[in-house]
């Protein structure tokens, strides 16, 4: 009794037992290792409030069908004020409403195939304050054979995919999605890792779930400890919209490995991103507009 007591004491003069246990400490922990890694400042920034959206396009590349295709895609990052109880985009007037801001990414990817048109179009909404933190993501997948819908949701419990599918034994249904603190969705990553803390060398481990962007259920729902690494140095890239200073950011997940190039300049626009499995996006245009109201981007943006 006396050596266990003695002990005790010694652990409380160097602090061991001043650590918090259970899911308190875990999300003490998450968020202490989120201010180090992670730097929420572009999104913070009084650029979002001015009414607009970035609105990218890239020349990008998908695999279908056993063969890649070449297609442009658009991102658009906009932000928005968010009803926290319904989880969409709050009405006016704003007044004395619980709002929470949040920032949307739009990824539409559209192109033709051997077969015929697929249309996918993901939204992302991720806290402003803290973009590795997800709100709620949507994806919608139409092409001839019929329509799919995913939504991953955060709130009012434990997270979950719901989704409505036309592949039999799919059809409509929701299954739990174990979501801890920090982790993230492969979808949310190009505005994820706008938010690192860029220093050479900088290592993140997380878990991630690979894409949801399909016309089916494919695969599990499995998280996958991954790696994110900065590159040691900066580099310039160069884009058909111009010759960028940028980051570069490796990505380990499982067997895919994927590489990011972000501008160094906030608000760090992703320039380039190269994937294992085919995939590939390369920034082509760039422009902010309230494209709701204002025509929007042609091809020559």
């Amino acid at each position: 009794m006396r050596n266990l007591l003695l002990l005790s004491l010694i652990f409380a003069a160097v602090g061991l037992t001043s650590v918090p246990a259970g899911p308190a400490a875990a999300g003490a922990a998450v968020a202490t290792e989120v201010e180090q890694l992670f730097d929420p400042a572009w999104a913070l920034d009084p650029l979002w409030d001015d009414g607009q959206a970035e609105v990218a396009l890239y020349d990008a590349r998908r695999p279908q069908y056993g063969k890649v295709e070449s297609y442009e895609a658009v991102f658009i990052v906009v932000k928005e004020d968010f009803d926290p109880q319904l989880h969409v985009k709050a009405d006016p007037p704003y007044e004395g409403k619980p709002l929470l801001p949040v920032l949307k990414l739009n990824a539409v990817h559209s192109y033709w195939t051997a077969n015929y048109p697929y249309q996918f179009l993901a939204s992302v909404f991720v806290r402003r304050d803290d973009p590795t933190r997800l709100v709620k993501q949507t994806v919608g997948s139409q092409e001839w054979c019929g329509n799919t819908f995913k939504e991953v949701r955060t709130g009012g419990g434990r997270p979950e995919l719901h989704f409505h599918s036309y592949f039999a034994g799919q059809a409509d249904g929701a299954r739990p999605l174990d979501l801890r603190p920090g982790d993230l969705l492969e979808d949310q990553l190009p505005l994820a890792l706008r938010s690192l803390n860029f220093q050479p060398g900088l290592e993140v481990h997380r878990r991630i779930l690979p894409s949801l962007i399909s016309n089916n259920l494919r695969g599990s729902l499995d998280f996958v400890p991954s790696t994110i690494t900065v590159a040691p140095r900066e580099e310039t890239i160069r884009t058909p919209a111009g010759r960028f200073l940028a980051w570069r950011v490796t990505l380990e997940m499982g067997n895919l490995r994927q590489t990011w190039w972000f501008e160094k300049d906030a608000p760090h626009t992703m320039l380039k991103m190269e994937s294992s499995d085919g995939r590939s996006w390369l920034l082509k245009a760039r422009t902010r507009q309230p494209y709701w109201r204002t025509p929007t981007y042609h091809p020559e943006m």
